[in-house]
């Protein structure tokens, strides 16, 4: 059985679009000319948007002393892109929720993902980058295709995360072989479709194989070791049990140590009952 990408991306069945304003606000958070202003103005004239804003910066994570009443004052509190990385979040975690929950829940799958990124954008704060919220959203995103995979062909799914967690095969080989594609490509091409920026999409498309990356090579390599660090604490799950072994190449190129990865860990477990919670509840 050998399928198109390009067919399946073309199914909004399948491939849900993301919601206009959302895709808007997040070109606007991407544009060096836009200001609060014109981005509070995109917000405010989406309702449930506007809701889920001021429900996650009121939320316990931000512990802010006053509640917040109105958009233009949560970007000003809480900044533009870590707002737009929020937005998205909790957007992906919406529009995905009729999935089969035979291999893998809901509850696993955005656990595993969010966590991923809390721990990509510790990485980042470590290494003093500047990507630290794009590779916040590259890490929540990047097992995305997995979710249209289970729900388009759940009995090729379920064959796939046998032979992966039963018998210890590779997945994104055993994707190959039954789809002709894998995760990460579709994940990839969705993010193509969605606009989202070229390094959301390539740390996507290699995060399995970091080192292939073209362009983002370390930002890849970030999101690879972020997964590898969600898997070592089992927080969450996205229907590969056991995650890739650690790249001892990968720590040589980003510069980190062992002690690094065990401070990522520390914080991204103390940070992640809150982010998740504020986020599942928009």
């Amino acid at each position: 059985m050998t399928i198109a990408i390009e067919d399946l991306i073309k199914c909004p069945d399948d491939i849900p679009a993301l919601p206009f304003y959302v895709s808007k606000i997040l070109e606007a958070i991407n544009d060096p000319e836009a200001g609060i202003d014109d981005i509070a103005n995109l917000i405010s004239k989406d309702i449930g948007l506007t809701t889920k804003v001021l429900k996650l910066v009121n939320s316990p994570y931000f512990g802010l002393p006053a509640k917040v009443t109105t958009i233009s004052h949560s970007l000003n509190i809480i900044g533009l892109r870590p707002i737009g990385s929020l937005v998205l979040a909790s957007t992906l975690m919406s529009e995905f929720k009729e999935i089969p929950e035979n291999y893998v829940t809901m509850e696993s799958f955005w656990s595993h993902s969010i966590a991923s990124g809390i721990a990509a954008k510790e990485i980042c704060k470590i290494k003093r980058l500047k990507n630290g919220e794009s590779l916040y959203i590259a890490g929540i995103i990047h097992d995305i295709g997995s979710l249209v995979i289970y729900k388009k062909y759940p009995e090729k799914a379920k064959e796939i995360l046998t032979q992966c967690n039963e018998y210890g095969k590779n997945l994104i080989d055993i994707e190959h072989e039954s789809l002709g594609f894998d995760h990460a490509q579709l994940g990839a091409a969705m993010i193509e479709k969605w606009n989202l920026p070229k390094l959301i999409q390539e740390t996507t498309e290699f995060h399995h194989q970091p080192l292939n990356a073209p362009t983002y090579k370390k930002e890849t390599a970030i999101v690879n070791l972020a997964d590898y660090i969600i898997h070592s604490n089992q927080l969450g799950s996205s229907g590969e049990l056991r995650g890739s072994d650690l790249n001892k190449d990968i720590l040589k190129l980003l510069e980190l140590s062992m002690d690094d990865l065990a401070l990522v860990s520390e914080i991204t477990i103390q940070n992640f009952d809150e982010i998740y919670k504020a986020l599942k509840n928009t």
